[in-house]
């Protein structure tokens, strides 16, 4: 995370009075975040992976740190489908997208494998009987997928209006690092209509960047 975790639970509390507990976390790779997660105050994560590969380093880690944690091995999207998934040598930049200006910032990575996996929309997963993941009411999202941000967001359906839902942070991108990927504009514009607003963003000088998104308080 670009933008210090502590950091985003502060503004978190000036704005709506609350830590949180309850965390969802989509695009796990390791669990990097879970010490600066339980260390702040959060209880209970769920994890989803796409990449099956990285799930027992996933496991291993998350085993270290004193969380009530959920992994949740599929990847999420706008619909329930099937993708091309595109492993790279580095796992943190494999996508559903090719790759585009990322291989003029980053030449040294290269999709080393392209896979096929099915992919839902979360909404579905929450609605499903019986219900597979642990919480539906969480209060921070964590979104790190290359270029399917926007997709998982609308995925969410009436869930990502529920009142519980203080904060959002994504990556984000005013670059095509990815063919045809979401810009920030765009995501901007999707989430003002559902009363979130980007109020933080740190800038990489590849064209990609993080930032968090807080709900307005008269929503």
């Amino acid at each position: 995370m670009l933008i210090d975790y502590k950091n985003c639970v502060e503004l978190i509390r000036a704005c709506h009075g609350i830590t949180p507990k309850k965390i969802l976390h989509i695009g796990a790779h390791t669990g990097e975040e879970a010490g600066p997660y339980q260390a702040n105050g959060a209880e209970q994560v769920i994890w989803f992976e796409a990449n099956e590969s990285l799930i027992p380093a996933l496991q291993a880690h998350l085993q270290t740190v004193p969380l009530n944690q959920q992994i949740i091995p599929a990847a999420l999207w706008d619909s329930d489908t099937k993708l091309k998934f595109k492993i790279t040598n580095n796992p943190q930049s494999s996508s559903f997208f090719d790759l585009e200006d990322h291989a003029k910032f980053y030449p040294q990575i290269t999709v080393s494998e392209e896979r096929e996996i099915q992919a839902y929309r979360l909404e579905s997963l929450l609605d499903a009987t019986p219900r597979q993941v642990m919480f539906s009411d969480f209060e921070f999202i964590n979104i790190d997928t290359q270029g399917a941000e926007l997709a998982i967001l609308k995925g969410m359906g009436k869930y990502l209006s529920q009142p519980s839902v203080k904060a959002i942070y994504l990556e984000i991108n005013r670059q095509e690092l990815y063919k045809e990927i979401p810009l920030v504009d765009e995501i901007d514009a999707f989430l003002q209509p559902h009363h979130f607003y980007r109020i933080k963003s740190k800038w990489t000088t590849e064209g990609w960047g993080d930032a968090i998104y807080l709900r307005s308080n008269e929503s």
